[in-house]
């Protein structure tokens, strides 16, 4: 049997996989429930920029959207997930999350994400992210784009990964024991592909995710989704792998994974499934160049009311502005 798949993601990582779960398990919040402030570090380095080993399809998953790019040209991508979560306090969760992706090989691309955590239609939420001509232009589902010159593509591309890295956030929390098998070859959008199954094997079981530095959780609701984190053990994985014979880019993925969380106090852990399945869908000249979005309006991040004031008592002139401050890095 093949070797256990090498996904070492950091803390953070992990812990927005499970955003959407810590959503249906509080049955409570309104928020944006996609993934934040994560970018996925490679596990395997400066492998990922190497030539595809066949031997090692896990990396793959380590690719991100701008190395897919530089392997295949521009592309479109679609995922899905769904989220089932079987509460034994109270009754069964279904959660659902629309991805899509259009990458250009200029670095240019747009993002959208759509998160249902099954509260009904006031709880829907969505974002939707466009990159191009250096400038970042962001909107919350329904609320028209924004453009955000300080970002300069920063966090833009954080949530082009959120969504792009969906089938290896679900492979991260199966963790080691997750294996993938040869299964044969075929055909995908007219190019050859190496097909792989994932399987759950015997192995050491993820490793344990500890809470943040100086955080300790005091809320029931809290302290069960920590424990999910530290100690969830997978109980199923099964899905199909499709990859690029010539670059070892991934073109179709599908993983079904089913976890145990570990007791909480006296109340019974939940029982979660989470199936995502991702494909390509468009190669070069079929994917439709990424355009500024029609009608963006400028950033704005104050209101206007005090600014409008100071400058009818004579004390700004009209369209004088600090400069914004530099962004501190790339973040997390």
């Amino acid at each position: 049997m093949r070797a256990p798949m090498r996904l070492r993601p950091p803390v953070h990582l992990l812990a927005a996989a499970v955003t959407t779960l810590a959503l249906a398990l509080a049955a409570c919040s309104r928020g944006d429930v996609a993934a934040r402030n994560r970018l996925f570090a490679h596990a395997e380095g400066d492998d990922a920029q190497a030539a595809f080993d066949p031997e090692h399809p896990e990396r793959a998953l380590a690719l991100d959207a701008d190395e897919v790019a530089e392997r295949l040209g521009a592309f479109q991508w679609s995922g899905a997930v769904e989220w089932s979560i079987d509460r034994p306090a109270g009754a069964p969760l279904h959660v659902t999350e629309q991805h899509a992706v259009r990458q250009s090989t200029s670095g240019a691309f747009e993002v959208r994400a759509d998160v249902d955590p099954g509260l009904g239609p006031h709880a829907v939420t969505g974002k939707h992210v466009i990159w191009v001509d250096g400038m970042t232009y962001a909107r919350a589902l329904p609320a028209p784009f924004r453009q955000r010159p300080t970002d300069r593509g920063r966090d833009a591309r954080r949530y082009r990964e959120d969504s792009f890295g969906v089938v290896r956030t679900v492979a991260a929390l199966v963790g080691p024991a997750l294996r993938l098998e040869p299964a044969g070859a075929g055909e995908v959008l007219g190019r050859e592909v190496r097909r792989y199954k994932f399987t759950l094997g015997e192995g050491a079981p993820r490793g344990e995710a500890a809470a943040p530095a100086g955080f300790q959780a005091q809320d029931p609701d809290t302290m069960l989704r920590q424990g999910f984190l530290a100690g969830a053990r997978a109980t199923k994985a099964e899905g199909e792998l499709e990859l690029d014979a010539a670059t070892g880019a991934p073109l179709r993925a599908r993983l079904t994974a089913s976890f145990e969380a570990p007791p909480a106090g006296k109340a019974a852990p939940p029982k979660v499934t989470v199936t995502v399945s991702t494909k390509v869908a468009a190669l070069g000249g079929e994917v439709k160049v990424v355009s500024p979005p029609a009608g963006a309006l400028p950033d704005e991040r104050k209101p206007a009311g005090p600014s409008a004031a100071l400058e009818a008592a004579g004390l700004k002139k009209r369209g004088e502005e600090r400069p914004a401050p530099e962004p501190s890095g790339e973040g997390e």
